[in-house]
């Protein structure tokens, strides 16, 4: 399992001017690659290397290296739909061959455009239970007044829990998270604050000035920040709970659908990401559940049919089983999670005897 912990380095010279030509060398590999159509590594180093070596005679080959690396990661994500940007100051990457960094003892040595150079930091008391893990890689963040190095560090997965223990979590609109055990993490105050993001946005957005477009960037960090504070508040909640294996429905397509203007843009994905690094991180283990029928299936009889369901109401039309939506869901989803759902109850067809 990885970590990426982050450290306040000085701000100086030497790491700017590395920065600058690192990144202009990789956006020379980025402005080849897309002319060319291609993001293959080899071929790239093979067309573009010796003439970065004379350009940028003062950057060391193995940075080089990373910043062809970086180029290629680049063109490959956006598939050649838009040419990629590489800000002069943007981050710089880091491997085993440019980088040393020791936790325990508070420095790191880096190589740069001067040579290999020291950098001693204060590592946060946050992360000194992961000093002992393997480094890596870092990137080199240049901000206005310090630079940072994020480390990225590894260490094996603890084994996972023996028993099978499940609980079901239900997430939506209603409800951002049910589960199976019967407690709810209701989204009201969430949608208050979303709400009020997204009357802020529209008001600034009809102003259409320079500084209004700078105020909505601060204005998405802030939203965007909360968003994430509150997912790992709730995986926090679920993972906390005394069951061995979480099961999770894969809302892969949800934006398919209709969506809440307050919390539909809520990233459940992220809450799902937290939820499976922090489960693993104390040996529990988490499924994805196809989330088809969990909601119109009566998690007591198995009775499927879509007038189950009543808005935030779950009424069973077989046996009459009463019983909130989104918690009924939670269960099935939990039930679903021990077998194929080819081997579910389903509705069995009348034939002749």
């Amino acid at each position: 399992m990885y970590r990426t912990i982050k450290i306040k380095l000085d701000k100086s010279n030497e790491l700017i001017q590395t920065a600058r030509l690192w990144n202009a060398a990789c956006q020379d590999v980025i402005d080849y690659g897309f002319a060319a159509h291609d993001y293959n590594k080899t071929r790239l180093n093979k067309a573009t290397y010796k003439d970065l070596r004379q350009k940028y005679s003062t950057l060391p080959s193995a940075l080089l290296q990373t910043a062809r690396d970086q180029a290629s990661d680049m063109l490959k994500r956006l598939k050649f739909e838009k040419k990629p940007f590489k800000h002069p100051f943007g981050a710089v990457r880091f491997d085993v061959r440019t980088m040393k960094v020791f936790l325990e003892s508070g420095y790191c040595k880096l190589t740069t455009v001067f040579g290999r150079l020291r950098y001693d930091f204060q590592l946060a008391k946050y992360y000194e239970k992961y000093a002992t893990w393997k480094v890596m890689n870092a990137q080199l963040k240049i901000t206005k007044n310090a630079c940072y190095l994020n480390v990225q560090v590894d260490q094996p997965d603890p084994e996972i829990i023996a028993g099978d223990k499940r609980i079901g979590v239900d997430l939506g609109i209603n409800n951002i998270a049910v589960c199976s055990d019967n407690t709810f993490w209701q989204s009201g105050p969430v949608k208050a604050v979303k709400g009020k993001y997204q009357y802020l946005r529209s008001k600034i957005q009809s102003i259409g000035t320079r500084s209004a477009k700078r105020k909505l960037q601060t204005l998405s960090g802030r939203e965007r920040r909360f968003q994430k504070d509150l997912n790992h508040q709730i995986a926090n909640w679920i993972i906390s709970k005394p069951y061995d294996v979480i099961a999770l429905e894969d809302l892969t397509h949800i934006r398919n659908g209709k969506k809440n203007k307050k919390l539909g843009k809520w990233s459940f994905a992220e809450l799902r990401s937290i939820v499976e690094y922090k489960a693993a991180a104390i040996g529990k283990k988490v499924v994805a559940i196809y989330p088809r029928y969990t909601s119109r299936t009566c998690s007591k009889c198995g009775f499927q049919k879509k007038e189950n369901r009543n808005g935030r109401t779950f009424k069973c039309k077989r046996c009459g089983f009463q019983i909130n939506a989104d918690l009924n869901a939670s269960r099935n989803i939990a039930t679903f999670s021990r077998a194929d759902r080819s081997r579910l109850p389903v509705n069995q067809p009348i034939v002749a005897s």
